[in-house]
């Protein structure tokens, strides 16, 4: 029986995040407000941040610039704010675990933006696929000229 629930679960997520990837791609603004408004009353706020954000990993492979359209025009969104936190705190890791120094190399504001030296970004853009790097890029911002503290 418990794997008939999961099952069944799984499907509907499935669905959900096909349905609000479909709608994402029509770049309809009012649209997707409303989407997101309807999945948070029937789904709660929680699972629709995942829906949204499953949506997001799926557009940027399949539709990148839909998926860069949905970050630059719904930086308020649950989903927005929970992904970007989630791209900060993976960046920041992957340049501390490859030598760069926090203050040094980069640093993060509280925006939930990287500001990021070249080499830092050199570093950070190793290894990603191309789907995480459209995400990653979305919250960096390089500039040699910024003086870390």
């Amino acid at each position: 029986m418990y794997e008939q629930d999961f099952e069944k679960e799984f499907h509907e997520f499935n669905s959900a995040v096909a349905l609000f990837a479909y709608i994402l791609k029509l770049r309809d603004k009012a649209l997707v407000e409303t989407c997101e408004q309807t999945l948070i009353s029937i789904l709660g706020s929680t699972c629709t941040a995942n829906v949204m954000n499953a949506a997001m990993f799926d557009l940027a492979e399949s539709a990148p610039e839909t998926c860069k359209w949905l970050w630059q025009n719904f930086p308020y969104l649950d989903a927005s704010i929970s992904l970007k936190e989630h791209f900060v705190m993976l960046a920041i890791q992957k340049l501390i675990s490859q030598g760069c120094i926090l203050g040094k190399d980069f640093s993060a504001t509280t925006d939930r933006t990287i500001l990021i030296n070249t080499t830092a970004k050199i570093v950070l853009f190793q290894n990603i696929s191309d789907a995480d790097s459209i995400l990653m890029a979305e919250i960096i911002q390089v500039n040699d000229q910024v003086i870390f503290y």
